[in-house]
C-alpha cells in the first residue's frame, strides 16, 4: 500500500519591493486658480454641495477623535514612562489608525459614501493626522503645535486632493482630475473659428480671444472614459453612485491672460493634482464661489518684462532697507573700491489717494461692524444688558407708572460670570439671513483690500529691486509692537506687507533680504562718518555736530544699513542678525561718496508724492508730552527744529495706549489708562524733510 504525499500550499504572493526607485515629485511646482461655473445646471451645484458637507462632516469626526485620542495621551503619563510607543498604539494615533477611523465612519453613516469615494476619506484622514503629528513630535526647531482643533463650517474652504501617478502608461487620477485640453477650449468658445493657441498668445493685449456664455455648461461624457474627452475643459469628479460631478471651467477672456494660461494649461503632462477650493460669495448662486486650484511640476509664469527686470538687476551694490511706520528708504551704493558710482536714495510713502481710499474703506468698515453688532443683539436680547440709558428710562417709567417699554436692542454688556467669560459662547447666538450677508460682505472688502495692498507691494518690491539690487539689509524690528502705538498708521501704509513682498522679490531675484539687530548696530543713532549721539524719535532729520553731515534719518539710516556686515550664520543658512555690525571699511567708502556728492534720487513708484510731503512717525498725535527748555544748540521746543544736532532732545513719550499704575481708592496700586499725560496744549509742529541727502 501506497502513501500519498501531500503537496504544500503554495506561498501568499506578496508585491514585494519595488525595483525600481520611487517617483519624487520636484521641489518647484506652481499653482493656478482655475473658475469653476455650477450656475447653469442646480442639480450639478446641489451635488457639490452635498459634496462638501458630506466631507466636512468626515473631517469634523475626524478632528474629534483626534482631539480626544491627543488628550488622552497628555493624561496618561506614567503609561508614556514605560513607552510612548505603546499608548500612540492603544490610542490609534497614526497614520493608519487615523485612516481606519475614516473608513469606519464612512462605512457606518450609510449616506457618505453616495457623495465622497474613499480616495477622498483617506486623503482627508492624512491631513487631520498632520496635526497630530505637528502636535506629538517637534519640528527641527523644537516646536510642537497645540492639541488639533475642530474647524467650523464657514472656514472650511478647501477639499485635498489626490495627485495623479506619473509612472502609469495610462493616466490615473484617484480625485479631481482635470480633462479637456486648451485648444479645445478655444475651438468651443473663440471669437475667431480657427484659432490657435500659438496665436491666441501673440495676440495684442486688450482684444477678447473667447466669447464664453454668461451660464457655462458641462461637456457630456465620451462613449468609452473621459481620457478621450479633447473639447472644453472641465473638472471631474468620478466614483460616486449617483454619476460624474461635471464642473466646466471658464477661462479669462483677454489676450493678456493667453501667455500665462498656455504656461499652466497647453503641457497635461505637467499637471500634477487639483484641489477643490470654495470662497465666499453671497451674489453667486448658493452663496458659494468654487475655485480648482491646478499644481503643475515647474515653476510659475514670470512675463518677459519682468524676467528682463530681474536679470538686469545690479548684482555689485550694497543696499540697505529702513522700514518705518509711513514710508521705507532705500539707499544703495556701489562695492567698495568704486568711486565712479552714485548712491542712489529712493522712498515709498503713502499718496494722498492711498490715504483717502484708506479712509473710506475703513469708514465702511466700521459702518458694518456696527451693523453686524446691532443685528447680534437685535436677534440674542436675553445676552446683553441695557445700557445706561436704557436703564435710566426704565426707572423714570416705573417711578412714574408708565408701562415697561420692550426694547429691542439692548445696548449693554455681555452676560457674563465673575471672571468675564460670556455665559453663552458666541457660536450659539440666532444670526439672521442679514446678518450672514454684511459678514460675507465684510470679509469680501476685507480680502479685496488686501490683495490691493499686496500688489502694490509686489510692484513696489519688483521697482527696487530692478533699481538697487537683490541685496538688501534691514533692521531686524517687530511690526507688531509698532502697531501697539501706530496702528492707525500701519492699517493705511502695511509696511509688514511691503518688506514681506520686498524678501521674497530679492530670493526670486536671486539675492536675499539680511536682517540686522538693532542692538549691535543702532543705524539711526550713527552718522555715516562714524560718530554715534542718542537721537529722539521725533527729529526726523539727521544732523552730525562732528562732521557738518545733515540729512533725512531714515535715508541716513537706509545708508548704514548697506554697510553692515554678518559674522555668522544660523542653522538654516541665513545671516544671523545677533552677528550684525557696520563695516567700517565699507562705511567710509559710502562716505566718501556722499561727501563727493554723488548723491542721486531715484523713484521707483509711479504715484509718489512731492518730496518732503511724505507721512512722519506719529501722524495721528504728537509723541511731545511736554516743553523742555531748549538746549543751547536747540532752536524751538522738543522735536519742532528738523535740523537740530544729532543727539538733542528729550525721549520720546510713552504711548498713550501704554498701560501706566494708577492708584485707587479701594484698589490700591492697579495699571490703566492716564488720561491726563500731556502737560502741555502747545501743538507741536513737525516740519516734512527732504527725501535726498
Amino acid at each position: 500500500m501506497t502513501s500519498s504525499t501531500s503537496v504544500p500550499a503554495p506561498a501568499r504572493r506578496t508585491r514585494g519591493r519595488s525595483k525600481t526607485a520611487n517617483w519624487r515629485r520636484p521641489e518647484q511646482v506652481a499653482v493656478i486658480a482655475l473658475e469653476l461655473d455650477v450656475s447653469a445646471d442646480s442639480v450639478m451645484r446641489r451635488r457639490v454641495e452635498q459634496h462638501w458637507s458630506a466631507v466636512f462632516r468626515l473631517r469634523r469626526a475626524l478632528q474629534r477623535d483626534a482631539r480626544n485620542a491627543c488628550t488622552a495621551y497628555l493624561a496618561a503619563h506614567r503609561e508614556r514612562e514605560t513607552g510612548y510607543k505603546a499608548v500612540l498604539a492603544r490610542l490609534g494615533l497614526s497614520r493608519k489608525g487615523v485612516e481606519a477611523r475614516a473608513k469606519t465612519h464612512a462605512e457606518d453613516s450609510g449616506w457618505m459614501r453616495d457623495h465622497l469615494t474613499k480616495a477622498t476619506g483617506l486623503h482627508v484622514a492624512d491631513e487631520v493626522w498632520e496635526t497630530c503629528d505637528r502636535f506629538l513630535f517637534p519640528d527641527r526647531t523644537g516646536k510642537r503645535f497645540g492639541t488639533p482643533q475642530i474647524g467650523s463650517w464657514w472656514n472650511f474652504a478647501r477639499i485635498p486632493g489626490r495627485a495623479r501617478s506619473h509612472t502609469k502608461t495610462q493616466p490615473t487620477w484617484e480625485t479631481y482630475r482635470l480633462v479637456g485640453t486648451l485648444q479645445g477650449h478655444l475651438d468651443t468658445y473663440s471669437t475667431t473659428p480657427g484659432l490657435s493657441v500659438d496665436q491666441a498668445i501673440v495676440a495684442a493685449a486688450g482684444a477678447s480671444v473667447l466669447t464664453q456664455p454668461k451660464h457655462l455648461t458641462a461637456p457630456s461624457r465620451p462613449p468609452r472614459t473621459w481620457w478621450d474627452h479633447t473639447g472644453a475643459l472641465a473638472v471631474v469628479y468620478t466614483g460616486l453612485p449617483g454619476g460624474d460631478l461635471v464642473l466646466p471651467v471658464r477661462l479669462p477672456q483677454g489676450a493678456g491672460q493667453w501667455p500665462r494660461l498656455a504656461h499652466f494649461l497647453a503641457d497635461p503632462n505637467l499637471w500634477h493634482k487639483i484641489d477643490l477650493v470654495r470662497v465666499r460669495d453671497r451674489h453667486a448662486p448658493g452663496g458659494w464661489r468654487y475655485q480648482a486650484h491646478l499644481v503643475i511640476l515647474g515653476h510659475g509664469w514670470t512675463s518677459p518684462a519682468v524676467a528682463a527686470a530681474r536679470a538686469a538687476a545690479p548684482l555689485d551694490r550694497c543696499a540697505g532697507v529702513d522700514g518705518n511706520v509711513s514710508n521705507i528708504a532705500i539707499a544703495s551704493f556701489p562695492n567698495p573700491g568704486d568711486y565712479s558710482g552714485v548712491v542712489l536714495t529712493s522712498r515709498v510713502t503713502i499718496t494722498g489717494e492711498q490715504r483717502a481710499v484708506t479712509e473710506r474703506e475703513a469708514h465702511k468698515a466700521r459702518g458694518r461692524q456696527r451693523a453686524l453688532d446691532r443685528s447680534r443683539r437685535a436677534n440674542n436680547t436675553s445676552q446683553y444688558r441695557l445700557s445706561r440709558k436704557q436703564r435710566a428710562r426704565a426707572q423714570r417709567r416705573a417711578a412714574a407708572g408708565l408701562e415697561p417699554k420692550q426694547v429691542t436692542t439692548p445696548g449693554g454688556a455681555r452676560h457674563a460670570n465673575g471672571a468675564g467669560v460670556p455665559k453663552r459662547a458666541y457660536r450659539r447666538d440666532a444670526l439672521s439671513r442679514r446678518y450672514q450677508q454684511i459678514r460675507a460682505d465684510h470679509a469680501a472688502a476685507s480680502a479685496a483690500a488686501a490683495h490691493r495692498k499686496a500688489c502694490y507691494a509686489r510692484d513696489t518690491a519688483r521697482a527696487i529691486v530692478a533699481t538697487h539690487g537683490p541685496n538688501l539689509v534691514t533692521e531686524d524690528v517687530s511690526i507688531r509692537t509698532w502697531a501697539l502705538r501706530w496702528g492707525r498708521g500701519i492699517a493705511a501704509f502695511s509696511p509688514g506687507i511691503m518688506l514681506a513682498a520686498l524678501t521674497a522679490e530679492c530670493e526670486t531675484a536671486g539675492g536675499r533680504m539680511s536682517k540686522a539687530s538693532t542692538w549691535t548696530t543702532a543705524l539711526s543713532q550713527h552718522c555715516v562718518c562714524g560718530a554715534r549721539a542718542k537721537k529722539a524719535l521725533s527729529q526726523r532729520t539727521h544732523s552730525c555736530g562732528v562732521c557738518g553731515f545733515s540729512g533725512d534719518r531714515d535715508i541716513v539710516s537706509a545708508l548704514l544699513a548697506a554697510t553692515v556686515t554678518h559674522g555668522a550664520c544660523g542653522k538654516d543658512g541665513t545671516p544671523d542678525p545677533k552677528t550684525a555690525y557696520i563695516n567700517h571699511a565699507v562705511r567710509v567708502h559710502a562716505h566718501q561718496l556722499v561727501t563727493a556728492g554723488h548723491v542721486q534720487n531715484i523713484p521707483v513708484t509711479g504715484n509718489e508724492s512731492p518730496v518732503g510731503t511724505a507721512q512722519q512717525e506719529g501722524p495721528d498725535r504728537s509723541t511731545v508730552h511736554h516743553n523742555p527748555t531748549p538746549a543751547v544748540l536747540a532752536i524751538g521746543e522738543d522735536g519742532s527744529h528738523t535740523v537740530a544736532p544729532a543727539g538733542q532732545g528729550e525721549r520720546p513719550a510713552l504711548s498713550r495706549n501704554r498701560p501706566h499704575r494708577q492708584q485707587s481708592r479701594t484698589r490700591g496700586w492697579r495699571w490703566g489708562r492716564r488720561r491726563n499725560r500731556r502737560t502741555s496744549h502747545t501743538p507741536t509742529k513737525h516740519e516734512s524733510a527732504h527725501a535726498d541727502l
